[in-house]
């Protein structure tokens, strides 16, 4: 009789703890419109560093959408893919796009960073 009520509590125990779990997690981000939002903003302030360093990549978000003739243009760049899945509703896609942009800007303030110096080969 304990086995079977240990038994029971436990399956009731790890059925409650799946029903909280519905909200899909992609990296530090759920997958909701709010965690697009976070991911967002944080991708943005990383992006907005690597451009101050002059290490800002072309895929992240050139070319500026503000221009007609370059929306399609835009809407090929990581920036214009996440927030057309956001549109749609695909925020788990989105914020994979966005966390793919923050790590082109990590990268290109890496590369930027140690090809400061860089000069011509001496002979």
């Amino acid at each position: 009789m304990i086995q079977k009520a240990t038994l029971a509590g436990i399956i009731l125990a790890g059925l409650m703890g799946l029903s909280g779990c519905a909200a899909t997690k992609v990296g530090m981000y759920n997958a909701d419109e709010d965690g697009y939002k976070a991911a967002l903003i944080e991708t943005k302030a990383l992006v907005n560093k690597a451009k101050a360093a002059g290490a800002e990549w072309r895929d992240i978000r050139w070319p500026s959408a503000k221009k007609k003739k370059n929306k399609k243009k835009h809407a090929k760049t990581l920036f214009g893919k996440a927030s057309k899945a956001a549109k749609n509703g695909d925020y788990e896609t989105a914020i994979k796009l966005l966390n793919k942009a923050q790590k082109h800007a990590k990268i290109g303030m890496a590369v930027a960073k140690t090809q400061k110096n860089a000069g011509p080969h001496a002979m």
